[in-house]
């Protein structure tokens, strides 16, 4: 197998160390990742500067742009004449959960390799730290994508869902052990608890930090349009557990005719212990709304 992997951590961060480190032993394996770091740059592309490129002893290339500039040059120039099986970036530090997914730098880099055609996994460590402790948790997290790569069909899936990125995330554990398993989650809402931070500089100048910062009562369950809940001919059950009880199993029964599938939240997956596995869609118009829009007199 053949990867590209990149991430919005930057070149030297300990999760893309690890990815490569883990996937190494798989397949073949290209790095193409922002020389500094670009978190919340979600899918933007200057097209305005050029971009630089640098290759490091390692082999890695560092790239003075964001996660997507890495894809999308990667894709189109540097490595052209490959065909790649899978587009995986990360191993973020930090989770990726709910709406962060339209933000994240990590996320916006699988999109666009999806764009192209390329099957996209965005993966990102639960707790995770840039600096300092915490390098086995990304060597936990790493071996855990490799599994998934080499023990599942989960690859081969993709490949056949043209425009959706699968978003992992991987609960921090202290040994592999402590992972409850996997679970095929849906996309939270959470709230915030402070989006923006105003402050005064040392000149007196008010300053702003924007926050993605969840509020410990968020309320997701209830946010996600009713519609959504069914699965041709499995209906998830809309009695989704809550922020309370998420840390209790849930007995999930295979898709099959009129059978219930209870679909988990990414945050209460990964807060109960599991792999969170969101497959996401893009590109999509609901038939809904379609339906609604066309009945207005406009």
């Amino acid at each position: 197998m053949k990867f590209l992997i990149s991430n919005d951590d930057g070149i030297y961060a300990p999760g893309l160390l690890a990815l490569h480190q883990a996937l190494s032993h798989i397949g073949d394996v290209m790095v193409v990742a922002p020389a500094s770091e670009q978190s919340g740059s979600a899918s933007s592309l200057h097209i305005s500067q050029p971009l630089y490129t640098h290759e490091l002893p390692s082999g890695f290339i560092a790239v003075n742009g964001s996660p997507a500039d890495c894809i999308y040059l990667a894709l189109h120039q540097i490595y052209s004449d490959i065909t790649f099986d899978c587009v995986i970036t990360g191993i973020n530090s930090g989770a990726n959960l709910g709406q962060d997914v339209m933000f994240s730098g990590t996320f916006g880099a699988a999109l666009t390799a999806q764009l192209f055609g390329v099957p996209a996994i965005a993966t990102s460590l639960v707790g995770g730290k840039m600096k300092g402790e915490g390098s086995d948790h990304y060597q936990i997290a790493a071996a855990e994508i490799a599994k998934l790569l080499t023990e599942t069909a989960l690859l081969e899936e993709m490949k056949r869902l043209p425009y959706h990125v699968l978003n992992v995330n991987i609960p921090h554990v202290d040994k592999a052990a402590d992972i409850a398993g996997r679970k095929i989650t849906r996309l939270g809402h959470s709230l915030l608890a402070r989006p923006v931070h105003q402050m005064v500089d040392p000149r007196g100048r008010d300053t702003y930090w924007l926050s993605l910062k969840k509020s410990q009562h968020s309320q997701n369950a209830d946010y996600v349009d009713a519609s959504l809940h069914t699965i041709n001919k499995a209906s998830i059950n809309k009695s989704m557990p809550t922020s309370a009880d998420c840390t209790e199993p849930v007995k999930q029964p295979v898709a099959d005719n009129n059978e219930h599938l209870v679909v988990w939240t990414d945050d209460q997956a990964v807060t109960a212990g599991y792999i969170s596995l969101s497959p996401v869609r893009l590109h999509h118009t609901p038939t809904t709304a379609l339906s609604k829009f066309a009945a207005l007199s406009l």
